[in-house]
């Protein structure tokens, strides 16, 4: 596959899951299923209590009674405003029923023709078009959608009808009817509350479109249609990153993607600011000097993002932040030792150092980290115990667990105040050594249950203890209303280790039983099925 067949298919997919979820939102806004309090108010009392009851029936998903009651509505009220929404609603039952064909030749086609000038025609017309597609009749329900872009061009179901035709072409995966959409609705369609979101979203696509292609002059002027001044400049940047580095990805498009990049940086200058006077100033320069750097990163060109850094000391200075963006990028392409150079030159040398040690353990030297982190516990005592556990923890990190046993030991005495931090680090290392027995002890003076229970009987099965486990997993179930079916769950595969098949299985129906709506419930029947062959109900659907 070319490049570009797949970074289209790439972007076609997403746009249905954009393009869905816009028309959903839409769909909140318009209540098409739905009229507006100004026709409520002008029917008759009489008129709305048939309506209500029908609706009634509607909410409730009772469709074959709603369409009973629209009906009734309908020989009673035919001439009066609400009788078009009626029709409309009795349209939408069908659909429901799955009888859509009807709903659109008896239904959305009725209320066009016997009540054209009312605000439910449009929404029947555009419907029909929905429909259509819905049922796989995807030529017809195009052709309806045009019909209703021709016969409502002002109406928010145009706008709707558009975003139909845009996911058909991402499923048919066309790209010049999916661009002229994309284009329609970016610029010739005035753009109005109910609309606005799904025009700006066409618009903010089709810019990832051109900025892809290389266009960023045509990217840049569909932004242009959503954004001004700060917002537009940051929006250049959000859009503009991903299609670069895709670009750039690509030996063939490469010297498009830094085409890109430099006319995207090229206009990001153009609003960098310059007063530097305040601290908030200075911030919003940095930010704007941040995202020409991001974009810059996104072409992978080690020269041109090193001299950027260097541009920016010139402006800012050496400020610990950008020196560390400095550093982190350093070390990011593996030039660790430039990188801990530049950590050293922070002014709060703590924070520095810090860096440095995570440095080394990003290198895999551990031993060089901890004389650091031994540095800092000496430098900043009052952190001290901070510094001791990160210590602990690079011992931990490289399987060295004595040292880190010993570091957490030492903790556990030493710094009171965080006794349970540093017994529980000292328990899940003995566990994660092997110590088995050691992390039992260790995990009772725990207070975290039952978190320090289920580690406890872990320990337990693995030791082939299992009564002691099944006794903890017992706690649990009793004690913990929220982890009691992974419990129940737990004891059915207790049993199992312990050969106890009969014991297993009743634990296992147990779960189904007690905890129908759990997961851990549906895991134990699949198991039951599974292993066992035997089917359980559970007694209840597990919530959405």
């Amino acid at each position: 596959m070319s490049y570009r067949k797949k970074w289209l298919l790439l972007s076609m997919l997403a746009m249905v899951v954009v393009l869905t979820m816009d028309l959903q939102v839409l769909h909140a806004q318009t209540k098409l299923d739905e009229m507006s309090l100004e026709r409520w108010a002008k029917m008759r009392e009489v008129e709305r209590y048939q309506m209500n009851i029908a609706e009634k029936y509607y909410k409730e998903k009772k469709f074959d009674v709603a369409m009973s009651e629209y009906e009734k509505y309908l020989s009673l009220y035919e001439v009066s405003d609400a009788a078009s929404f009626a029709q409309l609603k009795w349209s939408l039952c069908l659909n429901q029923l799955r009888k859509q064909n009807t709903a659109i030749k008896e239904g959305f086609q009725s209320v066009i023709d016997y009540w054209p000038e009312s605000a439910d025609a449009a929404k029947a017309s555009y419907l029909i078009g929905k429909t259509y597609v819905a049922i796989g009749r995807v030529p017809s329900g195009k052709k309806a959608y045009q019909q209703t872009i021709s016969d409502y061009p002002k109406n928010a179901v145009a706008v709707y009808s558009l975003a139909g035709l845009a996911e058909i072409a991402i499923r048919e995966k066309d790209e010049t009817s999916l661009v002229k959409i994309w284009k329609r609705m970016a610029f010739d369609i005035p753009r109005t509350a109910l609309i606005q979101s799904t025009c700006a979203t066409a618009a903010n696509s089709l810019a990832v479109y051109y900025f892809r292609n290389g266009v960023f002059a045509s990217g840049l002027e569909c932004l242009e249609t959503n954004y001004k001044d700060d917002r537009l400049f940051h929006y250049v940047y959000y859009y503009s990153r991903a299609p670069i580095g895709d670009l750039v990805a690509v030996v063939e498009t490469q010297s498009v993607g830094y085409k890109v990049a430099d006319q995207t940086i090229g206009f990001l200058r153009k609003n960098i600011e310059t007063d530097l006077s305040t601290e908030q100033l200075t911030a919003k320069a940095l930010g704007q000097w941040n995202q020409m750097l991001e974009v810059q990163k996104y072409t992978r060109r080690d020269k041109e993002i090193l001299a950027a850094y260097r541009t920016m000391l010139g402006v800012f200075g050496n400020r610990d932040d950008l020196l560390s963006s400095i550093a982190d990028y350093h070390g990011s392409q593996k030039r660790f030792e430039q990188s801990r150079t530049i950590y050293r030159q922070f002014k709060d040398k703590v924070a520095g150092l810090s860096k440095v040690a995570q440095s080394f353990r990003s290198e895999l030297k551990p031993d060089e980290a901890v004389v650091v982190y031994k540095q800092l516990a000496g430098i900043d005592a009052e952190n001290g115990a901070t510094w001791r556990g990160a210590e602990a923890a690079t011992y931990r990190q490289f399987r060295k667990y004595p040292q880190a046993i010993q570091g957490y030991q030492a903790l556990v005495k030493t710094d009171v105040a965080n006794f349970q931090k540093w017994i529980w680090a000292l328990a899940t290392t003995q566990h994660e050594s092997n110590q088995l027995k050691e992390a039992i002890g260790t995990y009772r003076q725990c207070e975290n249950f039952p978190e320090n229970y289920k580690q406890m009987a872990a320990c337990h099965r693995a030791l082939k203890q299992h009564k002691e486990a099944l006794i903890l997993y017992g706690q649990i179930l009793n004690g913990h209303e929220g982890l009691a079916p992974w419990a129940q769950l737990q004891i059915g595969y207790t049993y199992e280790e312990m050969t106890a098949r009969e014991l297993a299985i009743k634990a296992f129906q147990s779960c189904c039983k007690k905890f129908p709506k759990a997961s851990y419930a549906s895991t134990a029947h699949a198991h039951l099925q599974n292993k066992y062959k035997i089917s359980v109900t559970l007694g209840g659907a597990t919530d959405e």
